[in-house]
């Protein structure tokens, strides 16, 4: 869907469990990394990821990683 409305890159979340969303299924790295296969443009991931993240998010096809309270400490949902 995301390629016939043009889109440059498509966000793939909740990648690992979050503190905005505690509980709440998570896909986990290997399903990401079955996603990113399926993908016929730039993923960027999403959810309980900070810039730590990078390095696996790259390694499974990702683009990059994206978020707030993981990168931007002191911006943390309670």
């Amino acid at each position: 869907m995301a390629a016939e409305i043009g889109a440059d890159f498509v966000t793939l979340s909740p990648v690992l469990p979050t503190q905005s969303h505690p509980g709440a299924p998570h896909l986990g790295w290997s399903r990401a990394a079955e996603l990113i296969e399926l993908a016929n443009m730039p993923v960027y991931l999403l959810g309980g990821l900070n810039a730590n993240d990078l390095d696996q998010a790259q390694a499974i096809g990702a683009q990059g990683v994206a978020g707030i309270s993981g990168l931007w400490p002191g911006n943390a949902s309670s």
